[in-house]
């Protein structure tokens, strides 16, 4: 038992000298807290109006079940690096009718994969841990797009909803603080 505690604790001590900066993001809540605000910022930004008038009937149309968020730690970074990896591989997919300014836009794509990278790095194996709520809310947000041909109302509400979540995980962090 005693030849367990100390290996767990030369790991963890050689995790925290030999990749510091790695550590200090993917642990540090005040930097998870920094990243989600900046990409929540970064998706207000796009926005042009509140919701388009015209916009109305593809609002109706999505119905996507929001995933609870976890608040220990581990399963935390475990989640945040699989919604940074889908909502970065998410907000590659057809731009093309899209009226964002292109310069915002190219600054969210490039803070997703700043995040999936960094979580990456902390998280090396997604087998070992699914988080099916997950999948399936990028999974809906996929078809929904799909089904509305990826329409500029259709990214529209996509991009709100997924503001929508992100807050929801900055109020989560600061309850946990």
């Amino acid at each position: 038992m005693a030849t367990l505690n100390v290996s767990f604790v030369v790991h963890l001590l050689c995790i925290i000298v030999f990749y510091p900066a790695v550590y200090a993001k993917c642990s540090a809540p005040k930097v998870q807290k920094y990243y989600l605000s900046q990409t929540h910022q970064t998706l207000n930004d796009l926005a042009e109006e509140r919701l388009p008038r015209g916009c109305i009937p593809e609002a109706e149309r999505l119905r996507v079940q929001r995933p609870a968020l976890p608040i220990e730690e581990g399963e935390k970074v475990w989640t945040l690096r699989l919604a940074f990896q889908l909502a970065s591989e998410l907000f590659q997919q057809n731009l093309t009718l899209v009226k964002w300014n292109s310069v915002k836009l190219r600054d969210l794509q490039d803070l997703l994969a700043r995040q999936n990278m960094t979580y990456s790095e902390c998280v090396r194996d997604m087998s070992v841990h699914l988080n099916l709520p997950i999948k399936n809310y990028f999974k809906e947000l996929e078809d929904f797009l799909s089904h509305e041909r990826f329409s500029a109302c259709s990214w529209e509400l996509v991009r709100a909803e997924m503001g929508s979540i992100i807050s929801q995980a900055i109020r989560n962090a600061k309850k946990h603080v």
